[in-house]
């Protein structure tokens, strides 16, 4: 895996050879909107604009509006796991979810969150198949 720097201190990003992106946010932080900007920014700035899947570790993490904003009104990923461990998680997950337009699930492992990206077609292929 490659470690990508970020402007916040309060996530990692890395992504490993197949170009699935890893989000830690720190349990018990709060996420604002210069984070997000933060992340989709180093997201964009490896792809090149290219859509690739990402896996998100949400536990116990709050989301300012800004930041959901920015993460819903943004599209920077082809597909979207969110992995969390709490019934706070999952309601913040769902909300989050429901409004993405890429494929998406809610996970409680990273392994399970993983094997379902890893079965979802290759990114680069559905760009091709559609120009």
């Amino acid at each position: 895996m490659l470690e990508i720097a970020l402007t916040c201190a309060n996530a990692n990003l890395n992504v490993d050879a197949g170009g699935t992106f890893h989000l830690r946010w720190a349990p018990g932080s709060s996420v604002s909107g210069a984070d997000a900007d933060a992340v989709v920014a180093a997201v964009r700035g490896v792809t090149g604009g290219r859509l690739q899947p990402m896996l998100v570790e949400v536990v116990d993490v709050c989301l300012g509006l800004e930041a959901r904003a920015t993460l819903l009104g943004t599209r920077f990923v082809s597909a979207v796991a969110l992995v969390g461990a709490t019934v706070v998680d999952r309601v913040m997950a769902a909300a989050l979810l429901r409004e993405q337009e890429c494929p998406h699930g809610y996970f409680t492992s990273v392994e399970d969150a993983r094997e379902w990206l890893r079965g979802l077609p290759d990114p680069q292929a559905l760009e091709e198949a559609v120009v």
